[in-house]
């Protein structure tokens, strides 16, 4: 049965794919979801997903106006002087209509062009269909040993020469890695180990990435506690910027900068921030995308990463 005829008999499913630096073969995990957020599959694999806030209904949005974004970031820029805010993400929604392109079609070339991505679709009986390619882990559990990764500023890869960063993209990145060592000292981790930052591609995206690994013996959810929401997907100081976000933006996150996750029978976990994603409607798209705001960042410079963001997904979509 194909992703949209299941979606048309109103059958709930996820289909996963991890990056290829997890999962050579990259071999799709399958669930037949029938209710809740947590469902076991014939390989005792447990889907765990999280959206950013309370769940608050799957009625469309309206596309965000960049009059409405430009507004929000003087207001970001305004906290931040006064010293409330180091950093905070500001969100908008883009639209793309749907044309007579499969969602099957749609998904296969995201796990063509995405490897580097865990890629997935599903269609959930609370939040609805989604579907994307997110470049971030936000943890990985191997017995004792975890994997994180601190992932923020964007540009357009480059290929075939040096990236060059400049220091208002350096200083988000810096923000965010700092947030996790700290974040992570707070449940005993030892044996932290840092390689970073570098230039990471994500398709036609670099980032600026710094893997880190410790050991502690805390829980998953201990430690998913100290890390979610990051500063790469909310800001800094972390309760300070949450009450912007809430406050302040004109659409709501759901699934967007929330957690999709596998739990393994063995006791080992993996974790991804979803980003680089959209819900789908009947009609069009709902593209979710965002951009750190610190001192420096400018509305104009702002909404110009946010259409590379979304372009992602748009030019899969034509």
């Amino acid at each position: 049965m194909s992703i949209d005829e299941a979606i048309r008999k109103n059958e709930y499913f996820a289909i996963l794919v991890l990056p290829i630096q997890f999962d050579a073969d990259r071999s799709p995990v399958l669930f037949s979801l029938l209710d809740g957020t947590m469902v076991n599959d014939s390989k005792s694999i447990a889907l765990n997903l999280a959206p950013f806030t309370p769940y608050s209904g799957n009625s469309p949005q309206a596309e965000t106006a960049r009059e409405d974004h430009s507004q929000t970031i003087h207001a970001a820029l305004a906290a931040i002087d006064s010293g409330s805010l180091e950093k905070v993400v500001i969100s908008c929604i883009k639209h793309a209509p749907r044309s007579h392109q499969s969602l099957d079609a749609i998904f296969n070339k995201l796990k063509e062009q995405y490897t580097g991505a865990m890629v997935y679709v599903l269609h959930h009986p609370e939040y609805g269909t989604w579907m994307g390619a997110t470049p971030e882990l936000l943890l990985r559990k191997m017995d004792h040993s975890f994997h994180t990764v601190s992932l923020a500023g964007t540009q357009k890869y480059a290929e075939n020469r040096e990236m060059i960063w400049n220091d208002k993209l350096k200083r988000e990145q810096s923000l965010v890695t700092d947030f996790i060592l700290q974040n992570i000292a707070h449940i005993g981790a030892t044996d932290i180990c840092t390689d970073g930052p570098f230039t990471a591609q994500a398709g036609p995206l670099a980032h600026l990435k710094t893997d880190i690994h410790f050991t502690s013996v805390a829980s998953t959810d201990d430690i998913i506690l100290q890390l979610q929401p990051t500063p790469a997907v909310c800001g800094l100081p972390r309760e300070n910027a949450l009450r912007f976000i809430q406050e302040n933006s004109n659409s709501l996150r759901r699934l967007y900068a929330g957690r999709i996750g596998l739990c393994y029978n063995t006791g080992d976990e993996i974790h991804f921030v979803n980003l680089r994603c959209m819900q789908v409607y009947s009609d069009h798209f709902e593209i979710h995308v965002g951009g750190g705001i610190v001192a420096g960042s400018t509305p104009e410079d702002e909404w110009h990463e946010t259409e590379i963001k979304a372009n992602v997904l748009r030019n899969l979509l034509h």
